[in-house]
């Protein structure tokens, strides 16, 4: 199609076709969004009941009873490191995965009877054999754990230029699946393969993206509202983006089925993709999925290693606290203090030595960094303490302090270590 037909068919057409629903699609569409607040509820209930339990039994099967400190570090991190838009989209991926699972034969049920009802010239169905059916599935499951997977990875580095691409990725992919999701299920019942139906929605992309923005936006937005209230846990909060997700899928079952009649005449009209193409893109597919199960453990595997970092006590000797008045032409120049010197202790209360590699003593006062002190590796037997000496000169940010009465408050100190090149993990010292 072209590109303004695209854009007339996602934001007019598709919504537009809804007034055409008669009695018994109406009735499923009911059915449809009964069953799904019912699934949702009990998936709800069931994870707000026993969030706590959850967890527990998490992380007694991954991790022994020493490491759950580090596990719920490593669970925090991922959090925290990610844009909360992205963690938003990745909960609303998650319950459009949620939905296909356990409400594909009422959707197929409802899409087909509002086809059958809009009088569209699709014609004869012929669907594919149950086995086929599962096997599509399981290969698009794969390619939504692929793009998750490297939208996540690339979310972990602390750099503007990655944060930028995993937002813009996760927006993609989440308008993208939408719109698979929907329209797929028509195509399917005329016998459409996944790589034909993805070559289709590739070539006509505008009007896919569209529409999962029409069907999904509304709550993107409001899932962002809700993430402000820090006193909701990520439980709380996906039960209830699910919630608000199910009217809109409600909603775009027909909607899709529309633009998938619409597009089932050049479904037609276009050649499989070959073998030889499906074999490279579910081969790139597997490979970038490994890879990414690869980084992924390497990643949790570098929590591991460093857990010992975790475990130890870290503070600041307040008592050890020096600094250099400025010179004569020095105060007149604007500057408080030349220097600034004081002790961090780190305490090694395990049975086992600490080896800290290269890292970095972060330190901010007012939301002002101060400066970043570069620690050259050292060992902290067991049982053991070690002090670092950390010294701000005029290569820092000292000559800006300005409220000296005050001097020894607002001070924060981070340990700053890298997990994976390029991905730091802060531990905070001092607030």
């Amino acid at each position: 199609m072209k590109v303004i037909e695209q854009l007339e068919h996602a934001f007019i057409g598709a919504p537009v076709s809804l007034t055409s629903m008669s009695r018994r699609s109406g009735a499923w569409l009911v059915v449809y969004f009964l069953c799904g607040l019912a699934i949702f509820s009990v998936l709800s209930w069931f994870l707000l009941e026993n969030q706590e339990s959850i967890k527990f039994v998490i992380l007694d099967y991954f991790f022994p009873q020493s490491w759950h400190r580090v596990s719920e570090s490593l669970g925090l991190f991922f959090f925290e490191s990610q844009a909360k838009v992205v963690v938003g989209n990745l909960i609303i991926s998650g319950s459009l995965v949620i939905a296909s699972i356990f409400l594909f034969p009422i959707k197929e049920q409802y899409s087909a009877k509002f086809e059958s009802d809009a009088d569209y010239d699709n014609g004869v169905i012929q669907e594919f054999s149950l086995p086929m059916q599962a096997l599509e599935e399981a290969k698009l499951f794969l390619l939504f754990l692929t793009t998750q997977s490297v939208i996540l990875w690339i979310g972990y580095y602390p750099y503007t230029w990655s944060s930028t691409l995993s937002v813009t990725l996760s927006y993609l992919a989440l308008f993208f699946t939408f719109g698979l999701d929907f329209i797929s299920p028509t195509l399917q019942r005329h016998k459409t393969s996944y790589a034909l139906i993805l070559k289709v929605l590739f070539s006509n992309s505008i009007a896919v993206l569209c529409f999962g923005l029409i069907y999904s936006l509304p709550v993107i937005v409001f899932g962002q509202l809700i993430f402000r209230n820090e006193e909701l846990t990520l439980i709380e909060i996906s039960s209830i983006l699910f919630f608000a997700n199910i009217l809109f899928f409600t909603l775009a079952v027909p909607a899709g089925t529309h633009l998938a009649s619409v597009l089932l005449p050049e479904v037609k009209r276009t050649t499989e993709p070959t073998e030889k193409t499906r074999r490279w893109v579910y081969l790139t597919s597997l490979v970038t999925l490994l890879v990414m199960f690869f980084l992924h453990g390497g990643l949790i595997a570098s929590l591991h290693h460093k857990s010992q970092l975790l475990k130890a006590d870290y503070t600041v000797d307040w008592s050890s606290f020096d600094f250099t008045l400025p010179s004569f032409g020095e105060f007149f120049q604007g500057k408080a203090l030349t220097s600034v010197s004081f002790d961090v202790e780190i305490n090694n209360p395990t049975e086992y030595d600490i080896v800290i590699e290269n890292s970095q003593v972060v330190v901010v006062k007012r939301e002002l960094q101060i400066a970043t002190v570069d620690l050259a590796g050292f060992d902290i037997p067991s049982e053991s303490s070690h002090v670092v000496t950390v010294k701000l000169d005029s290569n820092s940010n000292i000559g800006k302090i300005e409220d000296f009465d005050n001097i020894l408050e607002n001070w924060r100190v981070d340990f700053r270590f890298e997990l994976w090149p390029g991905i730091p993990f802060v531990i905070n010292v001092t607030e």
